[in-house]
């Protein structure tokens, strides 16, 4: 969307600015508490979802490191299998 300006984007969703008038009691009252919990709530969200991320990257980096492990030992397993039947001796990875 290089090129496009910010009121192309979005003239087919807001009406013309012609025909639009700002009016002062738009900015009064209600609409700032409406807008602080707007953002409090949007805010809310955002550190939910980022609490989830880190408890999902938590359970995968746990999750990757027992399965490493297991690699780990069941190469040292085969090492010590083809060690005793007489195959390649080849060094368990470590």
């Amino acid at each position: 969307m290089k090129g496009v300006s910010l009121e192309q984007r979005l003239a087919g969703h807001v009406p013309p600015t012609s025909s639009r008038r700002v009016q002062r009691r738009a900015f009064a009252g209600t609409s700032h508490r409406g807008l602080r919990a707007r953002i409090e709530r949007q805010l809310d969200d955002a550190v939910q979802i980022f609490e989830l991320d880190r408890l999902l990257y938590d359970i995968e980096l746990d999750a990757q490191r027992e399965w490493l492990c297991r690699l780990t030992a069941f190469d040292a397993y085969c090492a010590r299998r083809d060690a005793a039947a007489g195959g390649p001796s080849l060094d368990p990875v470590r």
